[in-house]
């Protein structure tokens, strides 16, 4: 048995978990995790960044493209409630990572170590971790340790996968047991859930009495690699698929079934389908706000008369927040095969809805031209450089998106066609997103193209991991949507309190007036990038060309218009926003 310190029995844990990097940031608080990797640098990886929310972000796009959680490892205090942002965004969308931050020691909690917090309770950072994470532990002995590590894993990577977070103190960080390392093949449950045979039979029943179905497939495809599946179903019922924002990829979007999405920023044509609907069969979604357009009836969603089938691995979310006819817990591929078996054992072949297809393709067509309706040929919206850079970039591309009108617009209108392709914060919609989580996803997928695309607000919010980009010569393509403001809230003020009452959301100098802008193309060349401005739309694809020709980092400051008439996506849904009584009525707004 051999004897260990409590670093060395992580580094040597995660070398047996196939963890192939450790992001983090080394601190006085977290010095014996650290060390332990430096004689294992041949088996296991340390990637250093500049901001330990970068470290979260960079372990979350990894998980989202790779399926494999990787380790964050940040100091005592300040370095670890850093990672708050990170683990939350990773936590509301269902994403596996591992978190360990270091604490005060055993023998001196609640004597005021530097940064600790011990007001109200000793060595307190855990209870910050608590809401973020699907399991926290604190370990007060180094024996203990090897058994949270695989227990630690475990958790976050089973049932709905989510971030977990290990404290470990710094006293037993260096202290040293001796101690066996388990296999963690012998402590991780074998199988997938399945779902109840009589349950799937009542589905079919529902399925087969409607004359509108429609899919709702969420995320939960995507984690449980059922995409396949997903389309088997599809095409056996001849119901369309809209998709969730976390579920977009999970069906391909130029598949004569798909269309496309639902919600308060849902697509014409998936509006259309879904307000009208008989039935929604709802796969690894949970009917969040923003998919439901604020819960409205018949704003996306028309339920009841509609009737729901509802198949998710975590029971919480059958029912909540509509009637369910039947509810499914189950993991959605033994779903999608059970689904599957049972139709084939009652159908000939495929159930015949000519009438709807020829709706699916009249409404998909009318949206398509309402996209290109938005490029305008004399300057560059974020529309229509959508559109020049779904043209030039491969089937199998990754977009990496944060928060405001680039997140809503690729969403809307940047048609994905495979599993993992579109990347983006969804339900915790953080921003300082895309920097960090496109270097994670280059990690995972270092054959595919990645880029990832922010606002100017949002990019200079974790601005400085573009030195990772740059140090491990990780050849991200950057795009930086530059209209010099928060225009997305901009756009969102002026609809609902005038064109006159935008607040606090144009990048200004306050004692002139004059338009502020940040000069990202400099930016990018100090840091070491490839590097270039475009200002005209028939720039973009020769630009693009050499970007990716570069082999490195490459960050494209992108010049779009500010016009309101071109600056935002297309409202199709509804978002509850609601209007103060100061300006007038009470009812919410529309987003």
């Amino acid at each position: 048995m051999p004897r260990l310190t409590g670093g060395e029995i992580l580094a040597e844990y995660l070398i047996r978990e196939k963890v192939p990097y450790v992001v983090g940031i080394p601190g006085h608080g977290d010095m014996g995790l650290f060390d332990a990797f430096k004689e294992r640098e041949d088996r296991i990886r340390v990637l250093q960044v500049r901001h330990e929310q970068s470290a979260a972000h960079i372990a979350d796009g990894y998980y989202r493209v790779a399926r494999q959680p990787l380790v964050v490892i940040t100091s005592i205090g300040p370095g670890a409630v850093n990672t708050a942002m990170g683990v939350a965004t990773a936590y509301v969308d269902s994403m596996a990572m591992v978190v360990v931050t270091g604490g005060a020691q055993t023998y001196m909690k609640g004597r005021g170590v530097l940064q600790e917090l011990e007001r109200a309770h000793e060595d307190d950072f855990p209870s910050i971790m608590r809401p973020i994470t699907k399991e926290s532990w604190s370990v007060e002995h180094v024996s203990h340790l090897p058994e949270v590590l695989h227990r630690a894993f475990k958790v976050a990577t089973t049932g709905r996968p989510g971030p977990v977070h290990i404290q470990i103190p710094m006293d037993v960080q260096s202290e040293a047991a001796d101690v066996e390392i388990p296999e963690p093949a012998e402590h991780r449950p074998f199988g997938r859930i399945m779902p109840d045979p009589e349950a799937v039979e009542r589905a079919v029943d529902v399925i087969l009495a409607s004359r509108r179905p429609i899919i709702l497939a969420g995320g939960g495809i995507i984690g449980a690699g059922a995409s396949d599946g997903l389309l088997r179903f599809a095409e056996a019922i001849g119901a369309p698929v809209v998709t969730t924002m976390m579920g977009k990829g999970a069906f391909p979007e130029d598949h004569h079934l798909s269309a496309e999405h639902t919600g308060a920023n849902g697509t014409l044509v998936g509006n259309h389908l879904s307000r009208n609907a008989d039935l929604v069969i709802a796969i690894g979604a949970r009917f969040a706000e923003q998919t439901s357009s604020s819960f409205v009836p018949g704003a996306s969603f028309s339920i009841p008369p509609g009737k729901v089938v509802h198949v998710d691995i975590d029971a919480r979310e059958i029912g909540k927040n509509y009637p369910t006819e039947v509810g499914i817990v189950a993991d959605a591929r033994s779903a999608l095969d059970a689904l599957d078996a049972a139709l084939a054992r009652r159908l000939a072949g495929p159930v015949p809805r000519p009438e709807y297809l020829a709706e699916i393709a009249e409404w998909k067509a009318k949206w398509r031209r309402a996209i290109e309706e938005r490029w305008p040929d004399d300057r560059i919206s974020t529309s229509s450089f959508f559109g020049s850079l779904r043209r030039f970039l491969d089937r199998d591309a990754i977009t990496v998106v944060s928060a405001g009108h680039p997140q809503i617009q690729l969403f809307q209108e940047f048609p994905a066609y495979v599993p993992g392709a579109s990347i983006t914060t969804g339900g915790y919609s953080s921003m300082g997103f895309t920097i960090p989580a496109a270097i994670g996803a280059k990690l995972a997928a270092p054959g595919r193209q990645v880029v990832g695309i922010a606002g100017d607000g949002d990019f200079l919010m974790t601005i400085q991991e573009l030195a990772v980009a740059v140090e491990n010569r990780i050849p991200v393509v950057y795009t930086v949507m530059n209209n010099s403001g928060w225009v997305s809230i901009r756009d969102f003020q002026r609809g609902m309190f005038g064109e006159d009452r935008p607040m606090a959301v144009d990048f200004v100098h306050h004692d002139s007036g004059d338009q502020y802008t940040v000069d990202f193309q400099k930016i990018g060349e100090a840091f070491g990038c490839h590097s270039e401005r475009i200002t005209d739309p028939g720039e973009v694809d020769e630009a693009l060309g050499r970007a990716f020709a570069s082999g490195r980092p490459a960050l494209l400051e992108v010049m779009v218009t500010r016009d309101p008439r071109w600056s935002g996506g297309m409202n199709h849904g509804h978002w509850d926003l609601p209007k103060p009584a100061y300006l007038g009525a009470g009812e919410p707004v529309a987003g």
